[in-house]
């Protein structure tokens, strides 16, 4: 069976600090969108990806969390820099300007996180499911919440999932099967 990965890119073009999209103001909390290039899409196909990821957008003006919008071929659409919590929390009930592209599921990037070895404390365990069932609840798909110190990456699916998605054997579905079973297309 012919294989359908992306070659290896050992880093990702992430929409660079001066390329923001769009600057966004929600009360006194400024954040921002970025989308990918569409000449050069990022598919966290992995957990080897999204790592790569975690440690790309430190590039970007982000202070605390990326939230990561991806559709079903687990190809990015869209990168909220610091959203609000209730926009992190609810996004697959927000209608934000200039996201045209659909996702299915979310990646949050949590960065200068106190990252630690061992187990998964508690409370991070109890805020991942939280925040698993928030999206499973909204139909999406939460693959991780994944800790970054720019140095050390940390997986809370791997961690806290008896079966994170990363495990699971996945192919990203090509180009024309998407197109042709999208209604919009």
């Amino acid at each position: 069976m012919p294989s359908h990965h992306q070659p290896f890119n050992p880093r990702f073009r992430v929409p660079g600090r001066k390329h923001a999209a769009l600057r966004l103001q929600s009360g006194d909390h400024h954040w921002g969108i970025c989308y990918p290039g569409p000449d050069e899409p990022i598919v966290v196909a992995g957990f080897g990806e999204a790592a790569m990821l975690a440690t790309d957008i430190l590039d970007l003006p982000v202070h605390n969390e990326v939230v990561v919008l991806l559709d079903e071929r687990r190809q990015v659409t869209a990168l909220l820099l610091d959203p609000p919590a209730e926009i992190g929390l609810l996004i697959g009930c927000v209608a934000l300007p200039g996201l045209e592209a659909p996702f299915c599921q979310t990646l949050c990037i949590v960065v200068n996180a106190d990252v630690y070895f061992g187990p998964p404390r508690d409370a991070d365990r109890r805020g991942y499911q939280a925040l698993r069932r928030a999206h499973m609840a909204q139909g999406l798909l939460l693959l991780d919440v994944i800790l970054t110190n720019g140095d050390t990456v940390r997986s809370l699916a791997i961690g806290c999932d008896p079966d994170p998605v990363w495990f699971d054997e996945f192919e990203p579905l090509p180009e024309q099967w998407a197109t042709a079973t999208d209604p919009a297309a």
